[in-house]
């Protein structure tokens, strides 16, 4: 019974190794990392341009803030910009 046991789990295994090897091995053919390469490139670039937009856009409020936090204290008013 066991040795039954172990033919089919060692068969079982050998077919799930060799469907994982093949599926690696077309992931890893020149074309596939390629465009594996180009999908990261792309999406570290938006992440970036997202990182230094919400930086802009941080720094603009605090700006904003800042400005109205010396004109309070200077008493100035509603003067044009």
């Amino acid at each position: 019974m066991w040795l039954g046991v172990g033919a089919v789990a060692g068969s079982g295994a050998t077919v799930w190794v060799r469907r994982r090897v093949e599926r690696l091995s077309r992931q890893m053919r020149p074309g596939h990392v390629a465009q594996g390469v180009v999908t990261i490139m792309d999406r570290s670039a938006r992440s970036t341009a997202g990182r230094v937009q919400a930086s802009v856009d941080t720094g603009r409020s605090a700006a904003r803030r800042r400005e109205q936090e010396l004109r309070h204290d200077l008493g100035v008013r509603n003067l044009p910009r």
